[in-house]
């Protein structure tokens, strides 16, 4: 005769409520330390810097044509975020972006613009100064040395955009031999998208054209256009370079950082001046 409380292997076994809720909790504590990416890879800690997608890689040499296409290899909206972000002058960069290469497609472009944008809003000032001078449409007579406008603005603003950047990268690299140097394209692209600050004093200086007849008010627009075009872009250029001495300074000791910081920001608003006032010459005559 068989045993009436034997319980055989098919049968459910039911555990105390005591151990059921011990078992869930120590399930539920492991699940606890994994944390899953969004990358759905499996991690145990997370990380600031966002999951970059597999590099491309470009053959050839800089003699090739292949090797260039890393600095124009970008995406149309990857160009319009930066060409967003760049409208706030006091806009900071992430720091990892420091050691990113930075692109020439934007530098050759939003420099082209501007200068397109800065003849065109002189011309038409010109136009309207013209014909508030003129009684009839018959002496309308536009004085505009085009060719000279266009090529004063094409060596001044390319060349500032990376004649001056290539200067600093030559200064940290075999001067103050920086160790976590950027490369050249970032501080070259920095003072690119710093261009489009640009454009709100080139639109302003259409208005001059309305003032021909009034010398003081036309000249404090011209002013206060370069100025308000200097401003913008100079609080852009340096707020970006000014975090990244920080960064590259940060081993020193507080005198010999701040030492640094101050030289390389008073050198660099120095030429950004004396751009300004070319501007000046260049788009609106003699200073």
């Amino acid at each position: 005769m068989s045993d009436p409380f034997q319980i055989d292997d098919d049968d459910m076994v039911i555990e105390p409520d005591h151990l059921v809720n011990k078992n869930t909790s120590s399930a539920h504590d492991s699940m606890q330390d994994v944390e899953f990416n969004a990358d759905t890879s499996v991690s145990g800690n997370m990380t600031t810097q966002p999951a970059s997608s597999p590099k491309k890689s470009y053959n050839g040499g800089p003699f090739s044509l292949n090797y260039y296409r890393r600095y124009f290899d970008i995406s149309t909206l990857d160009f319009f975020k930066s060409c967003y972000r760049s409208l706030n002058p006091l806009s900071k960069l992430d720091s990892y972006e420091f050691q990113e290469v930075g692109d020439l497609y934007g530098p050759i472009w939003v420099t082209a613009t501007l200068i397109f944008l800065l003849f065109f809003c002189n011309s038409f000032a010109e136009l309207l100064s013209s014909l508030g001078h003129s009684k009839d449409d018959k002496d309308v007579v536009i004085h505009v040395n085009y060719f000279k406008i266009i090529l004063s603005s094409i060596n001044l603003l390319y060349g500032y955009t990376f004649l001056v950047p290539t200067v600093l990268w030559a200064v940290l690299k075999f001067y103050l031999k920086v160790a976590d140097l950027a490369p050249l394209t970032r501080f070259i692209s920095i003072y690119a998208y710093a261009n489009l600050l640009w454009v709100p004093a080139a639109v302003l200086s259409i208005f001059r054209g309305l003032l021909s007849s009034h010398r003081f008010l036309d000249g404090c627009l011209k002013w206060g256009c370069i100025l308000l075009g200097c401003v913008l872009s100079g609080c852009s250029i340096l707020v970006k370079l000014n975090q990244y001495f920080h960064i590259v300074f940060s081993n020193e000791n507080a005198e010999e950082q701040k030492k640094h910081i101050l030289l390389l920001m008073s050198l660099l608003a120095i030429p950004h001046l004396g751009f300004a006032l070319a501007v000046k010459v260049a788009f609106f005559g003699t200073l």
